[in-house]
């Protein structure tokens, strides 16, 4: 079974974590005990991604060279509450340095570029002294491999992830007619904006 999640870099509604943050076997090298600064995830019902947050580009850009070389084609998000989030790897990249995003804007597309052994999106989150932070936390994700399922554009499930709520509650509710325009308003007053 699925588990829900508060932030889902997504469009699609599944998604899988294939690599947790922190310490794991190096998929090259086969050697324990390699740092892992983010979260790795592959797209099931799509392969768009999404920004996590409300916030300003600071990178859209291929590294070519340096640390970020390993990231590939990627973007950088400051996010408003201070947290950088890094998204990795990427195919294709739709955003721009400057823009300003909002929580569910269409950033770019899982893909397998930088050091890679095949498609996937890397999450990394950072402070911005440059610590990483704990991505799974941050995306509010179990921190193990595995299944997830995001709310997608359903108000009432993305409501439910960031209360909490199981799915039976959403079900007991929508029995009562509680519409999607009242799980809008509610998702709204939580998140600040559309």
């Amino acid at each position: 079974m699925a588990v829900f999640v508060k932030r889902s870099p997504y469009t699609g509604r599944r998604f899988r974590v294939s690599s947790p943050y922190g310490y794991r076997t190096d998929p090259f090298t086969g050697q324990q005990g390699e740092w892992h600064g983010g979260i790795d995830l592959v797209g099931i019902d799509s392969k768009e991604v999404v920004s996590v947050t409300r916030g300003r580009v600071l990178v859209s850009q291929w590294a070519a060279s340096g640390r970020s070389a390993e990231w590939g084609n990627y973007v950088a998000i400051l996010a408003e509450s201070g947290e950088i989030v890094y998204y990795c790897h990427l195919d294709e990249r739709y955003v721009s340095v400057g823009d300003f995003v909002k929580a569910g804007t269409v950033i770019g597309r899982e893909g397998a570029t930088g050091r890679v052994t095949g498609a996937h999106l890397h999450v990394e989150v950072r402070d911005r002294t440059n610590a990483q932070l704990d991505a799974a936390a941050f995306l509010g994700l179990p921190n193990a491999v595995g299944e997830a399922e995001s709310a997608g554009s359903d108000y009432a499930l993305q409501v439910a992830a960031r209360c909490g709520f199981e799915q039976q509650t959403v079900d007991y509710l929508n029995a009562y007619e509680f519409s999607t325009e009242l799980w809008r308003k509610l998702w709204l007053a939580m998140d600040g904006a559309e």
